[in-house]
């Protein structure tokens, strides 16, 4: 991708940041980004073309871990990234296609989960049933993730996490998970 349309996209949600979106204008973001409003016509017909592109691409913009340790690994790179853009990121979640941004959350989770599954080296079990357990969780996340958009992330999703591991393990020690 060239490095204007990714400048363009960058000042975009750093002034979503900083501003309602209602008040963000083509001039705003040409002027964050030092490119030219042909510069930006020849990417992005209008803004809202701009907030689509960057909805079926943000989940791109999250980083992986590795080899995550733990479950709650999984989701330190979502928080990280909602956090350094709270207000761009609630903005796109509002403004788009709620049937593509939840496809989009699909492939994320799955990738990160997937990522977990594979490098639980502790773990022996059947491709079926990593499978099985990847898509289980991805599901779980999106859950998770989609309630704590809608409440405008009101709420820490880390220690909400920690917190249902912590239940998890309690009730599995005292057999009373199915």
């Amino acid at each position: 991708m060239s490095n204007k349309k990714e400048a363009i996209m960058q000042a975009f949600i750093e002034l979503l940041d900083e501003n309602p979106a209602r008040r963000i204008t083509v001039n705003d973001i040409v002027g964050r980004c030092g490119v030219s409003r042909n510069t930006f016509y020849y990417y992005f017909p209008d803004i809202p073309a701009l907030v689509s592109e960057l909805e079926a691409r943000w989940t791109d913009r999250v980083r992986i871990p590795e080899a995550p340790g733990t479950a709650m690994d999984c989701i330190a790179p979502l928080v990280e990234y909602a956090a350094e853009h709270r207000n761009g990121l609630l903005y796109v979640y509002r403004s788009t296609d709620r049937v593509r941004f939840q496809s989009d959350l699909d492939r994320l989770w799955y990738a990160i989960v997937r990522k977990y599954i594979d490098n639980m080296p502790q773990c022996e079990m059947r491709s079926e049933d990593r499978e099985l357990l990847a898509r289980y969780f991805k599901s779980a996340f999106v859950g998770v993730t989609l309630d704590w958009l809608e409440s405008d992330m009101e709420y820490d999703l880390t220690a909400a996490g920690r917190r249902i591991c912590e239940l998890l393990r309690e009730q599995s020690a005292k057999g009373r998970l199915p």
